[in-house]
């Protein structure tokens, strides 16, 4: 396409007589000056615009130059002359457009073809924040940007099933007599009554599940001649997490990023306090126990009864750790589900 092409491509835009194909090549330019009003290309600025568009599309498409071959014949119609420039046009015209949808974020496709249910509804979120799906049985699902599920209208008397593309946060309504199982890919998340968040990883696609009240159990999704999966069952409690990986066909277990302490009935009653004045440190590693489901190991015996002075109010579970550390002169791991932290003892203070 030639400046004066394009010129003519722009004057057909400001007078309404575009394709779409051609509008969305003219406003994709257009978007790419950044203008504070760029809503609408108006008659008045059309000698200033045209030209800085031309540049833009000269130094971003980088489009190479055509050689002319050697004409055998030097005489041209007309009818050639307005063809090949037609042609030129059109060359260019789809050349931007398929420019343009590079540049636009891919369609997620939602649940795979093999994995589908027929009858089933299907939700995709192609919004950029979260969704809540409320599913018949009075269930939740906060359904992340580009994540996709597939659900019954009604569920069966005896189970209730989901699958799951993408991350969603479920918070299931309690039926003990019907499970809840979210299929997805290779994993299979059982619950009774619960919430916690499974999640795909977009480069390594492996299946995370992370549990925020109750008990899950995950395990590898049989194939059609296996029966038995209590074998590979993992159960997973409150801040934990399971990490399966297609590439190795196991799980690893660990502890969620941010632990939070969890709330229980029986606990309102009396608020818990993380100011600690003086107190041994195996009563306050039990109380950190308590309040996030974490089992916490002291290495050494020779540890319980250190005294601790702080407040780890307000603090992240990771936070507070890092302050008995520093106040004992010892170190944590994280070993698995478990936090173990090794020092010397008191006597080494």
């Amino acid at each position: 396409m030639s400046r004066k092409e394009f010129g003519f491509l722009l004057k057909q835009y400001l007078d309404g007589k575009c394709t779409d194909e051609e509008k969305a090549f003219v406003e994709h330019w257009y978007g790419t000056l950044q203008q504070d009003e760029k809503s609408h290309v108006s008659e008045t600025d059309f000698q200033a615009l045209e030209p800085v568009l031309w540049q833009q599309i000269q130094s971003r498409t980088q489009v190479p130059k055509v050689i002319p071959m050697p004409v055998v014949e030097p005489r041209r119609s007309f009818g050639y002359v307005w063809m090949a420039a037609a042609a030129s046009v059109v060359l260019m015209l789809t050349f931007g457009w398929w420019f343009y949808q590079q540049q636009q974020p891919k369609a997620f496709s939602g649940i795979p073809q093999e994995m589908r249910r027929d009858g089933w509804l299907q939700h995709t979120n192609t919004s950029t924040t979260s969704e809540a799906v409320r599913l018949a049985d009075g269930s939740e699902v906060r359904l992340a940007p580009q994540s996709s599920i597939q659900y019954p209208a009604q569920f069966a008397a005896d189970k209730r099933e989901v699958l799951l593309e993408g991350e969603g946060f479920f918070t299931v309504e309690k039926m003990p007599t019907r499970p809840f199982y979210v299929y997805t890919g290779n994993v299979v998340t059982k619950v009774l009554g619960t919430s916690f968040l499974v999640k795909t990883q977009d480069v390594t696609k492996q299946v995370v599940v992370e549990v925020a009240t109750g008990r899950v159990a995950v395990y590898k999704r049989p194939k059609a001649s296996e029966t038995d999966k209590a074998t590979s069952e993992i159960v997973l409690t409150p801040n934990q997490k399971a990490t399966y990986s297609s590439e190795k066909q196991q799980f690893v277990t660990g502890l969620v990023e941010r632990p939070r302490v969890i709330s229980d009935v029986k606990s309102e009653v009396k608020t818990r306090s993380f100011a600690f004045d003086d107190a041994p440190l195996r009563r306050v590693i039990d109380q950190l126990e308590e309040a996030y489901g974490i089992t916490i190991q002291l290495e050494n015996e020779n540890q319980n009864d250190c005294p601790l002075t702080a407040d780890l109010s307000n603090l992240s579970l990771y936070a507070q750790l890092d302050m008995i550390c520093a106040a004992t002169k010892s170190s944590y791991t994280v070993q698995g589900t478990s936090i173990v932290i090794s020092g010397k003892g008191c006597a080494n203070l």
